[in-house]
């Protein structure tokens, strides 16, 4: 939807927020399966939590409402939860990693609120001050109050330009 919308800077966040959740998701399964082979078990299924989520993509705006919703629970209490639950268990480096995981949710939620303020601010492609402009395609950087219209070295729309510090 980002994409779609012009926000390709939007996009590549959600892409790679979404690279790490699935680096979260694959220390969880290690965590679990070490867990498994301590307790002297094989391959039997264990009981997870479970978690909604949704299940139809909207707007950008409601894209990154329902994200940070969605990361704020993760890091202000699903994870901690899961970590308290390690701790009792004494299981203390499984709650610290379940702890620096939620870190990371925080930031998510953060870099989410981030793109939804400039988006309803009318400052994710514009600014009171020049600064450079880089496009995200190739790298043409521009000095100005707005990126170009088209980047004149590779013709890609304005929505692939960013803030020069904004590159990931």
């Amino acid at each position: 939807a980002a994409k779609k919308e012009g926000y390709h800077q939007v996009a590549a966040l959600f892409m790679d927020t979404a690279e790490q959740e699935r680096a979260h998701a694959s220390t969880l399964f290690k965590l679990i399966n070490a867990l498994q082979q301590r307790a002297g078990g094989g391959n039997e299924a264990v009981q997870l939590p479970s978690a909604e989520v949704p299940t139809a993509m909207g707007t950008t705006v409601e894209n990154l409402r329902a994200a940070i919703g969605g990361e704020t629970h993760e890091f202000s209490q699903m994870y901690p939860a899961f970590a308290d639950a390690a701790s009792a268990e004494d299981l203390p480096d499984i709650a610290s990693r379940l702890r620096a995981i939620a870190a990371a949710e925080e930031l998510h939620a953060e870099q989410y609120q981030k793109f939804l303020d400039a988006i309803e601010g009318g400052t994710l492609f514009k600014r009171d001050e020049a600064i450079t402009w880089t496009c995200r395609n190739c790298g043409y950087p521009h000095e100005g109050t707005a990126p170009p219209e088209t980047c004149p070295a590779c013709l890609h729309p304005a929505g692939y330009f960013q803030r020069k510090e904004e590159l990931v």
